[in-house]
């Protein structure tokens, strides 16, 4: 990989946090309410939030910021659509994650010293290639990622969160997905799937070391 799209992937990436973090605050979204975005992901019961882990947060901020859940727009929609002044960074990060999707990849190859991974999109039928340093050194071919699909004009990579699983629960996967997809269809189809696979993952979900 040439150096210069490595270090604007590591200046997105790290600009990212910034700039997203402030959008599922109440001051800024009040209706980004974390309690109805916890109860969507089996997350708040009894007046208090339930985290399995760390990771859980990290999940429930993506869903919160990225999903249309907003009167059919997302946080996202509404920064862009505000009169909040956006710099260069700021706009493009926020126009990538709008026209973002998640779907189920396959790994097919990494590539530690490229810092890539080369991918089959198991429900668009296509191949992605995606920058990641950490999973390009610790994820192998033995694993399926459930991810937001973040493309930029010289890369693509995640949003951050995935889920893993092991690829011989492939077809059970896609199924369990197909099935569920036609019986809990909430609002649109990219929240429904983004529940299922929370939920898939929280029963058959794995951990990587990263390395």
């Amino acid at each position: 990989m040439r150096e210069d799209v490595l270090e604007k992937y590591q200046h997105i990436r790290e600009a990212a946090k910034g700039y997203l973090s402030p959008l599922v605050s109440s001051e800024r979204h009040p209706e980004a309410d974390p309690r109805t975005i916890g109860k969507m992901l089996g997350l708040y019961r009894a007046g208090k939030m339930y985290f399995q882990s760390e990771t859980e947060v990290s999940v429930m901020m993506d869903f919160s910021i990225a999903e249309r859940l907003y009167g059919g727009k997302s946080l996202v929609d509404l920064e862009l659509e505000s009169n909040v002044a956006l710099d260069p960074d700021h706009r493009s990060i926020l126009e990538a994650f709008r026209s973002s999707h998640t779907s189920l990849f396959e790994i097919l190859d990494t590539d530690s010293e490229a810092r890539s991974i080369f991918l089959y999109d198991l429900l668009k039928d296509e191949d992605k290639e995606i920058v990641d340093i950490n999973l390009s050194r610790s994820a192998g071919k033995s694993k399926l990622l459930f991810f937001r699909l973040i493309e930029f004009e010289d890369f693509a990579m995640t949003s951050g969160v995935s889920f893993v699983f092991n690829s011989k629960n492939k077809d059970s996967l896609l199924r369990r997905y197909r099935t569920e997809l036609r019986s809990r269809f909430v609002i649109d189809k990219s929240i429904t799937r983004f529940l299922i696979f929370h939920r898939l993952n929280r029963q058959f979900g794995q951990e990587i070391e990263l390395i």
